[in-house]
């Protein structure tokens, strides 16, 4: 089964079932905490703001840092599997 670039955990969670053994129980995507880490990279760099033509209306600001931050994910995800 093949699996949509990214979507594989980034970290292993486990969940003791009571018989001695652990399961796998979801958790966090890579492409996920790989957005997340791009996106604390803009918000800390206050010339992201200017380069990047941010507008005044705060929930177009929103909607563009998380966009670049996919796509900056997925940029370092694709080449991860090169």
């Amino acid at each position: 089964m093949s699996r949509e670039l990214g979507q594989e955990p980034a970290f292993m969670n486990l969940h003791f079932n009571g018989v001695r053994t652990y399961e796998y129980n979801g958790g966090m995507s890579k492409r996920f905490y790989a957005a997340c880490a791009a996106m604390q990279g803009f918000l800390s760099n206050a010339d992201w703001t200017k380069t990047a033509k941010i507008p005044d209306d705060f929930d177009e600001y929103k909607t563009r840092v998380c966009s670049a931050a996919y796509e900056f994910a997925d940029e370092l995800l694709k080449q991860e599997n090169e």
